[in-house]
């Protein structure tokens, strides 16, 4: 487990004015978070009962006005608290909204149950005198699409393409239900119970059982409707008269598709852990991980000796050696989480795969030593940041000899909401919206999940089903034949081991601008620029508006280069004991234009040449742009609205011709295509196939 460092988050002001990011930071205790680890904290937290116990007391106003509300609570024998409301429209969504007052963050907003209040609870007297704003998330630039233009998906060479991994599998699936009450599982220190309520997918009549077991965990949204009104709520249990917004039946898409491969595919109710997990700091992380655990353990009981609602249709019938979770925006870290507490168990049952989908990270741990997706929407107007991708980039190199694979799938067009129909405009449920906000090239409801069930179903095929057809989509080769080609790009870590990844150049320090990681040197010749940022707070990899965009600090470290000469290039020199690549499969990198540099001028898509080089000076070069170079594509438009993620370039090894693969000495990166350019880059590899 990783241990998170404490750092500043820049973020959006939502009621008042935007400001710059803030530095004003308090580190303090979080219940729950592994040892060894610590959360991202940007406000010095007050503990959950204490909370609550100020929510519900009135309290004396000492400020009041009329969109804003301050009151002291006493606490007896401690020094009081103050209760921050202020009023607007404060739906519940994936990120947390942040009070801030005089520019310092001092509370978590709390949706009121209406959505027409935000509510927060802090220790810190300067809410009784300062300004006060509220933000949500954490970028000071506005949302895709609310200002400027997004450049369309990149174009380059089309990828080849597989059978669509969603498409109807054998088997007739059949649906149900199970609700088990709204109250009738206990996480740890939330308070009140939450409910048990699964939507099940699974093969009609169970011929060929026993079936892995994937389970799915939506995100934050409203809990309640009034039926036959627009009228929503965020409480839980539900008031008489209201019900609940069946928010786990949005993923019926998939997991009809999933089921008809043999598969029993659980997604679960967590309204109940939304609304009660608000009042932690994280939101209730492990509280959802402990949610997920509790749903297999259900399903142990029922395949291991039955029991209601099911009586003994599985009894036999779930291979608890095969487990597989997805988790959607809030549940998607609580995906990542179930990992987590899993492993807590005296005899854990092993999860053979997470994919967490258009994720928060709130705590900043990740999880080794099982397959991992990230899916990240470029239209994603709710975690507009894209910090998923931290689950990614901070699982890389943390655990030497990690044996399993990571994955990140840029999905470019997709929103947030669009993965979840009860989530998505023209469904039978309010509180639906397109998070878009009119982002360019953005993809209808009906293709965003046309990608969302290849990639989801693609996933669980190959990391829990061991379907090794699919495989050449999560290296990056191929894509699904059901996608519009350019849709999507992988990114692919291979496994830490000897036989399927060597490492070139991870970028992940300062020393490897001078150092391959094997040993050898590497050698910059022309090259205009050539540095290594940390992506942190103080060594930001972008420049003036750029530099806190797309950030939860600190990001990736990278490298940076940039050209104007012809004969620019970089040499990676291979040691003795690391020449031999015949092996693998592909050289690969991830990269992405520096859209903070003027070298890339006008050019949309950038291209360079890989160059290999054996023993006996033989060299054989290929370009990016003929093997596939989208992702040196221009990803910020007009405005600055885009995202700046480095995806993979591969070029396969095949393509090398008339040289010694088992004696390659060096590799260059010749900037011999364009004029000009600047480039960020990090994880130079060979690597073989999963």
């Amino acid at each position: 487990m990783r241990r998170p460092r404490l750092h500043s988050l820049a973020v959006i002001a939502i009621a008042v004015t935007l400001v710059g990011p803030s530095t004003a930071l308090a580190q303090g205790e979080h219940q729950g978070v592994p040892r060894g680890a610590r959360p991202r904290t940007v406000v010095r937290p007050v503990a959950a009962d204490l909370i609550a116990a100020a929510l519900r007391t009135r309290g004396r106003i000492v400020r009041d006005r009329r969109e804003l509300e301050v009151a002291r609570v006493e606490r007896p024998g401690d020094e009081p608290l103050w209760r921050v409301e202020v009023r607007g429209a404060f739906p519940p969504r994936a990120q947390r909204y942040v009070f801030l007052a005089s520019g310092r963050p001092v509370a978590y907003g709390i949706p009121a149950p209406d959505g027409r209040t935000l509510r927060g609870v802090t220790d810190d007297p300067i809410v009784r005198t300062g300004p006060i704003v509220v933000r949500y998330g954490t970028r000071a630039t506005a949302p895709p699409g609310a200002r400027g233009t997004a450049p369309p998906p990149p174009r380059g060479v089309a990828p080849e393409t597989i059978p669509d991994p969603a498409a109807p599998g054998p088997y007739e699936v059949t649906r149900q239900v199970y609700k088990l009450g709204n109250e009738a599982f206990q996480p740890t220190n939330i308070g009140r119970a939450v409910e048990l309520v699964g939507d099940v997918h699974y093969p009609t009549g169970l011929p060929d059982g026993p079936y892995p077991l994937v389970l799915f965990m939506h995100g934050n949204h409203s809990s309640c409707f009034m039926r036959g009104t627009q009228n929503t709520d965020f409480r839980w249990p539900c008031r008489d008269g209201w019900r609940p917004i069946p928010n786990f039946a949005g993923y019926d898409y998939v997991a009809s598709s999933l089921a008809s491969w043999g598969y029993i595919v659980v997604s679960v109710g967590a309204n109940g852990v939304n609304v009660l997990g608000s009042r932690l700091e994280d939101t209730g992380m492990r509280q959802r991980g402990e949610v997920i655990g509790k749903h297999i353990d259900l399903w142990s009981e029922w395949s291991d000796v039955g029991g209601a609602p099911f009586g003994t249709t599985f009894v036999g019938q779930v291979d608890l050696a095969r487990i597989g979770v997805m988790g959607h925006s809030r549940g998607g870290e609580g995906a990542v989480w179930s990992v987590i507490v899993d492993r807590e168990r005296a005899d854990p049952y092993g999860i053979d795969g997470v994919l967490a989908l258009a994720p928060v990270d709130f705590t900043r741990v990740t999880v080794n030593d099982v397959p991992l997706a990230v899916v990240l929407p470029t239209c994603d107007g709710d975690v507009f940041d894209l910090q998923g991708v931290h689950f990614f980039d901070d699982a890389r190199y943390l655990d030497p000899g990690d044996p399993t694979p990571k994955h990140t799938v840029t999905v470019f067009g997709a929103n947030h909401n669009f993965f979840n129909t009860v989530w998505s405009p023209g469904g039978k449920y309010p509180g639906a919206f397109d998070d878009g906000f009119g982002c360019p090239a953005q993809l209808s409801q009906r293709q965003e999940r046309r990608a969302g069930a290849a990639y989801i179903a693609g996933f669980f095929r190959r990391y829990v089903g061991n379907e090794t057809a699919v495989d050449p989509m999560w290296t990056g080769q191929a894509q699904p034949e059901s996608l519009a080609a350019g849709r999507t790009l992988v990114s692919y870590l291979a496994p830490d081991l000897a036989n399927r990844r060597l490492d070139v150049d991870r970028y992940g320090d300062v020393e490897s601008l001078f150092q391959t990681f094997p040993g050898g040197s590497v050698v910059p010749a022309g090259i205009s620029t050539y540095g290594w940022c940390a992506n942190s707070l103080f060594d930001p990899c972008q420049s003036g508006n750029f530099a806190f965009s797309d950030r939860n600090l600190p990001g990736l470290g990278q490298g940076t280069i940039s050209w104007s000469e012809p004969n620019s290039e970089v040499r990676y020199q291979l040691p003795p004991g690391s020449r031999d690549v015949s092996g693998f499969d592909a050289f690969q990198f991830r990269a992405a234009q520096n859209p903070s540099s003027d070298a890339n001028g006008r050019i949309d898509l950038q291209d360079l040449t890989v160059a290999l080089i054996d023993g006996n000076g033989d060299v054989a070069q290929v370009a990016a742009s003929a093997v596939g170079n989208a992702a040196l594509a221009r990803m910020v438009g007009r405005g600055g609205i885009g995202h700046i993620l480095l995806n993979q370039v591969r070029f396969p090894l095949e393509e090398f011709d008339g040289i010694d693969l088992d004696d390659v000495r060096t590799v260059e990166l010749r900037f011999d295509r364009t004029e000009s350019g600047s480039i960020h880059l990090a994880d130079l590899a060979f690597s073989r196939g999963i």
